[in-house]
């Protein structure tokens, strides 16, 4: 991958990891988890889920 991740496929990530994160939060529940994230607090997990993997995919290229 030779150029940056397009801006369409970054917002396609987030909105699929944060459905994702709010489906294990759902089935986890009040009983399980300490505290139930907000949707902005979710929001912000799929965000950084998607800064993490960037990182990863920028790392992965040959340096000149």
């Amino acid at each position: 991958m030779d150029t940056p991740m397009d801006e369409m496929t970054v917002h396609r990530l987030e909105r699929e990891l944060a459905e994702a994160i709010a489906g294990v939060v759902a089935r986890l529940g009040a009983c399980r988890l300490p505290l139930l994230p907000s949707q902005q607090t979710m929001h912000l997990m799929a965000k950084a889920a998607v800064a993490v993997y960037e990182s990863a995919v920028e790392n992965q290229r040959p340096e000149d």
